[in-house]
């Protein structure tokens, strides 16, 4: 079993596609290849996602749900380049 990649601290706003459905949510961290989401939508162990952010796409499984939470897999790692725009343009609290 492999560990988990390192994750980082996001305050970051997205948009994600479900089907036709457009929901908000908030990347709260990240990895290269997953991160947990804040939405008020809830989803499914499982579920085919769709994150949508200022400077690309991201497709996602997610792995577990719990309230406002979920986790997620991403479909292709992010590079490091792509995890860093997200950290970088993370919102202040």
């Amino acid at each position: 079993m492999s560990a988990r990649q390192k994750r980082f601290p996001a305050n970051f706003p997205i948009v994600i596609r479900q089907g036709p459905e457009m929901i908000g949510a908030t990347i709260c961290n990240i990895s290269t290849g997953g991160g947990c989401i804040l939405t008020a939508h809830r989803f499914n162990k499982g579920d085919k996602i769709v994150l949508d952010y200022t400077f690309g796409q991201t497709r996602a499984i997610v792995m577990w749900s719990m309230e406002k939470m979920a986790g997620l897999k991403f479909e292709s790692e992010l590079t490091t380049h792509g995890l860093h725009n997200i950290r970088d343009l993370t919102v202040s609290a």
